[in-house]
């Protein structure tokens, strides 16, 4: 065996701790000493090579249909009792929870094809750098992995799309940013041609000015959305006095966008430095909570606590943790697991939660 594939196994044997072993096609009384607990579980082969990954709500239920029922396989499903001699299977306590472990054994056991078999996809995140000669706003999943700042999430590209979009829109940004990179030698577009824009790329107007405006933009997008609102509506009552309707018309729709960003989108959206959560997540079946740390990336499981107990042993476990990443961190891992936050925290089960 293998160096890489040893440490594997050993991770797996860490993490996957309880385990039940037999010989021959397993009967149901075998199985009847497994626990009938929500759980995380690997089938495994007599070579000891790994066969199936999944999670259940009832460990002996599900591996007594699979591999001691009475049904032959359906058309095309493999005939698990004949394949494998061992189940190994770790406790979960919520839905939450066992995904973020079948996310860490399958990445650790598949990871070149792991982002195909786990239930949670991207979030989306805005970015900019501040470091870039002309900085300009972007889309970007990749949190913790750029140089720069980012702020969200959005659980799909089209609605970070539409929340760039309008930021274009409200903050006069160039929607063709390689040409303001060039600029005063970029081409000017319709939008500067309909006077939609002051058009930086051409050198009409100062770069710094167009630069202000994108930190007008991004301020925005970290929480400062009632001060624009306050100040776009006084240039709308103003540009309504002096009969520049037009002008008047475009800021009320940009006002109606930043109403509406501020009634879906604040409670969730915010710099990603500022992402951080100590959640409570209900355990199944009983009147206990899990605490989780979500700090940055990171994400760390507590203990198991009572309705009564929770204020006072949240506060205390919550004094306990080291509230920075690890520097050995991988900055990969802790966007992932920002991805299955984000999705939690949208989610029935995140409603359900504190």
């Amino acid at each position: 065996m293998s160096t890489a594939k040893a440490s594997v196994n050993a991770w797996i044997q860490q993490n996957l701790p309880e385990e039940l072993t037999w010989s021959g096609p397993p009967q149901a009384d075998t199985l009847g000493g497994l626990p009938a607990c929500p759980a995380v579980y690997l089938l495994v082969s007599p070579a000891q090579l790994p066969v199936h990954l999944a999670t259940t709500q009832q460990l002996r239920r599900v591996l007594a249909l699979r591999l001691a029922g009475s049904q032959a396989p359906r058309p095309g499903r493999a005939d698990l009792s004949e394949v494998v001699t061992a189940v190994r299977w770790r406790r979960v306590y919520s839905a939450f929870e066992a995904r973020w472990w079948y996310y860490r054994i399958a990445r650790e056991m598949y990871p070149k094809r792991y982002r195909r078999l786990i239930s949670f996809g991207p979030a989306w995140f805005l970015h900019v750098d501040w470091q870039e000669p002309i900085p300009d706003l972007s889309i970007t999943e990749r949190v913790w992995q750029m140089p720069g700042h980012c702020a969200g999430p959005w659980l799909t590209h089209d609605l970070c799309q539409r929340a760039l979009d309008g930021l274009r829109d409200a903050f006069d940004l160039c929607r063709y940013p390689e040409q303001v990179r060039r600029a005063p030698r970029g081409h000017r577009c319709a939008y500067a041609d309909m006077q939609r824009c002051d058009a930086p790329c051409d050198g009409s107007i100062p770069l710094e000015r167009y630069v202000e405006r994108v930190r007008a933009a991004w301020a925005f997008v970290c929480g400062e959305i009632r001060p624009w609102i306050s100040s776009a509506t006084a240039r709308m009552k103003e540009a309504a006095r002096e009969q520049h309707f037009e002008l008047a018309g475009r800021l009320k729709k940009h006002i109606g966008w930043a109403w509406r960003w501020e009634e879906e989108w604040t409670r969730f959206v915010r710099p990603a430095e500022q992402l951080s959560y100590l959640l409570a997540v209900p355990v199944a079946r009983r009147k206990s909570w899990r605490l989780f740390l979500f700090w940055r990336g990171d994400l760390h499981d507590g203990p198991i606590v009572t309705d009564r107990q929770l204020p006072r042993q949240a506060a205390k476990w919550l004094q306990e943790q080291v509230c920075e990443p690890s520097p050995a961190a991988d900055a990969q891992i802790r966007t992932e697991q920002t991805w299955l936050v984000s999705h939690f925290l949208r989610s029935r089960e995140g409603d359900a939660s504190i």
